[in-house]
């Protein structure tokens, strides 16, 4: 499994949760005509597919299995571009009970790069957000980003996005997650070596897009 090169552009993005990665993408997705895609979703996709399919998600090898099936499905139907997913589906109650054990599965993250690569090999040009997208799944994208800002400014804007939970317990949960996500053993969160670093804590988005923008120029990468 390998990254394309030719003439698609990859813009990696990753960071810590609330740090503006999603807003930020999705701004700098509208304004350049780039395709978007946030990493999670194909673990969500993955599964969706476990409930509707009746797989158990405790059974490791059952999942990579369905995981390999979808891969196979891409390969001529573009799965994580399919409008076959909405939103609410992969967003409900059930799907967010089961994501996090199928994460939990090391043999699936190497199927959902195959899966995130087969998707990007169908875009001209993309940003990609995540945890581990320019350490791991495109470490030869030309530009990369690692945003990040402090946690007590993270916990308030999670605050503001979920509309629920105390400011202090959303801040523990911020400071345990970061700890979890840079401690993990199999790809910790940190910024890739030729990565740059945005610290988005009193930054607009406009403001941290440009600054994007500004150093994808400066690497050849192109930003009309």
């Amino acid at each position: 499994m390998s990254e394309k090169s030719g003439k698609k552009v990859v813009i990696a993005v990753d960071g810590p949760a609330a740090a503006g990665k999603t807003t930020t993408c999705l701004a700098l997705a509208e304004t350049f005509d780039l395709r978007y895609l946030e990493s999670g979703r194909p673990y969500r996709i993955v599964a969706y597919e476990a409930l509707r399919r009746g797989v158990a998600v405790d059974d490791g090898r059952a999942v990579v299995g369905l995981c390999d099936d979808l891969i196979d499905e891409s390969r001529s139907t573009n799965l994580l571009a399919s409008t076959r997913y909405q939103p609410q589906e992969l967003r409900s109650v059930s799907v967010n009970r089961t994501v996090s054990a199928v994460a939990r599965i090391g043999e699936l993250r190497g199927r959902v790069t195959e899966l995130i690569h087969l998707w990007a090999n169908a875009q001209a040009r993309c940003v990609v957000e995540g945890r581990d997208i320019g350490t791991v799944v495109f470490p030869s994208a030309p530009a990369k980003f690692y945003l990040t800002a402090r946690p007590e400014t993270r916990a308030k804007r999670r605050v503001r996005q979920e509309g629920r939970g105390s400011y202090e317990d959303v801040l523990k949960d911020v400071i345990r997650r970061d700890e979890a996500d840079m401690s993990r053993t199999v790809s910790p969160l940190k910024p890739a070596s030729d990565a740059v670093e945005i610290d988005t804590t009193s930054l607009s988005v406009d403001q941290v897009v440009g600054r994007m923008v500004d150093v994808c120029r400066t690497r050849g990468v192109a930003i009309p």
